[in-house]
């Protein structure tokens, strides 16, 4: 789920682990003993998602964010050596019911049956989700709460059980079972709100990690997911601020610098972002999301040998990360290594045969190596995955105008408008279309309307001075190009080429010499031999 705002492509895990309650103890424990003695279930969130390198120019690829459902993983916690006379090995089913086959072996002198505390269920449970046996931990915790219903720690550590099992409504139930029971619990508090924040539900979220350091105000971890609760509304400042707590209360939680660095990032404040991410790197050399950050930052400044470097490192941590083979493509694209990025996003497709960003991404790379049969074949998987794409309307758009297919071409464009009606980029490109298929008045409407979304848009005034030039508007065109040269003077050979012609339209032959000069002499530079050719003989003609 791509909840976050932030640029990271993954959270770091929560470490923690399961408290094994000694069977001698009090059947309950109280929510502030629980609150300083059992760690936090372990919930791995895909960052801010950390982000995805943009578009740095027309080999760059979309921005990719992904998120997983938080995933229940603890340390091995060791079982208490048990006294065979008192701690029978039990289990029960789901309804809390021991069956004549789990009862425990008693001597047939026995006076009494032996009874078992709800805090032996719960450390039982605790052993089988050690083990990754979710289903018998949750037949366990529910044996600890038909003992004690009030036990808020078995309900909190049966909803992470369920939702290990992919059953996240039935944790949501058990956690606000375990807040109901004792509402100064943290870690229920706290464990409920990393729930809603997977659920998208950002303003419940929030509530529950406020209460959870409201009732523990040294609870670094809530602080950390407040944060990202913030950048997935946008706010990177005030997630700036959450993270800047967790740091001040402990300076070597890793998770909170890197995602420091990761909503730098998204500031775009890319050049502070690296000490933030580094000190996540130096106090765990293993943190592959940090590398992969790292490498977004250095790409983001165009420094893109040591945003390969961090990328490559982030592979070495973790050879089956997606995020690091989807950011590396953009690198390699950058680098002009088109065939290494593709051969990447082919790794990810081949975990992720769905993702659509993967598809735009290879679809657009095809494009730029001309590869245009390809490209057309990887948007329309995309749109066969997601119809209201208009990004993969207007790449399709792009490559069928290159391949002379200017009807299906007009049609991409028009849909992608729809889609998208106030993007000047696609007007434009409809409009080229319209002026390749000769339809100039409809070009020229086109590039109007593109100009009055973004009346900075040079390369919309130029085609539209072409488009008038060849539709006899001398004057009109004479504007448009005067605009673009004013501008920018260093414009394209074209845009002097094109006045030079309409100066000689409107009877100024020493205006169309300059003009057509300067062309030249653009087109020697660029060693543009046919615009080169073009020029001197419109000169001798003059």
């Amino acid at each position: 789920m791509n909840r976050s705002g932030l640029t990271v492509l993954s959270l770091t895990t929560l470490l923690g682990s399961l408290l094994v309650i000694p069977a001698g103890q009090a059947q309950t424990v109280t929510g502030e003993e629980l609150a300083n003695a059992v760690a936090l279930p372990v919930f791995n969130v895909d960052a801010s998602g950390t982000s995805i390198l943009g578009r740095a120019d027309d080999m760059a690829l979309e921005m990719h964010r992904r998120r997983v459902m938080p995933v229940l993983d603890t340390e091995e916690v060791a079982l208490p050596e048990a006294d065979t006379d008192v701690t029978p090995n039990l289990d029960i089913d789901l309804d809390g019911e021991m069956t004549p086959e789990m009862m425990p072996e008693m001597d047939p002198e026995a006076m009494s049956p032996v009874e078992i505390s709800a805090v032996d269920f719960y450390n039982r449970g605790v052993g089988f989700y050690n083990e990754d046996d979710y289903a018998r931990a949750v037949t366990s915790f529910s044996a600890a709460i038909a003992v004690d219903g009030d036990y808020a720690a078995a309900y909190v550590f049966r909803a992470a059980a369920k939702l290990a099992m992919g059953d996240p409504t039935a944790a949501m139930a058990d956690y606000s079972t375990a807040i109901y029971v004792e509402p100064t619990y943290p870690l229920a508090h706290y464990s409920r709100g990393a729930l809603f924040y997977e659920m998208g539900e950002l303003a419940s979220a929030m509530e529950d990690f406020e209460q959870a350091i409201a009732l523990n105000p040294e609870y670094v971890e809530a602080y950390d997911y407040l944060g990202l609760t913030a950048a997935a509304i946008g706010n990177h400042e005030m997630a700036l601020a959450h993270f800047d707590s967790a740091i001040t209360i402990d300076p070597e939680y890793a998770p909170a610098h890197m995602h420091r660095g990761v909503a730098l990032i998204e500031l775009r404040e890319y050049e502070t972002a690296i000490a933030p991410l580094s000190t996540a790197i130096d106090l765990d050399n293993d943190y592959a999301e940090a590398y992969i950050n790292r490498g977004v930052a250095y790409y983001r400044l165009g420094t893109f040998p040591a945003a390969l470097d961090n990328l490559n490192e982030a592979l070495d941590i973790d050879a089956d990360s997606t995020e690091a083979y989807y950011n590396r493509s953009y690198i390699y694209a950058s680098l002009g290594r088109p065939n290494d990025a593709i051969a990447d996003i082919n790794t990810v497709l081949s975990q992720q045969p769905d993702s659509v960003e993967a598809y735009m991404a290879r679809g657009t790379l095809y494009s730029s190596q001309g590869n245009n049969a390809a490209a057309i074949a990887d948007f329309n998987r995309v749109l066969e995955l997601d119809i209201n794409s208009g990004e993969a309307y207007r790449q399709r758009a792009v490559a069928r105008l290159d391949s002379d297919n200017v009807i299906d071409a007009l049609n991409d464009y028009s849909n992608a408008i729809t889609l998208d009606p106030v993007n000047e980029g696609i007007y434009k490109g409809r409009a080229d279309a319209y002026a390749i298929y000769g339809d100039l008045p409809a070009a020229i409407a086109d590039y109007t309307y593109a100009i009055e979304l973004d009346n900075t848009y040079t390369e919309a005034y130029a085609a539209r001075g072409r488009s008038l030039y060849e539709s006899g508007d001398a004057h009109g065109a004479y504007q448009d190009f005067t605009h673009v040269i004013r501008q920018n003077p260093a414009a394209h050979a074209d845009v002097y080429y094109y006045r030079g012609l309409t100066l000689v339209e409107l009877g100024d032959p020493f205006g169309a010499q300059s003009d057509l000069q300067a062309a030249a002499d653009r087109y020697l530079q660029a060693g543009e031999a046919n615009g080169y050719r073009a020029v001197l003989q419109h000169m001798s003609q003059l």
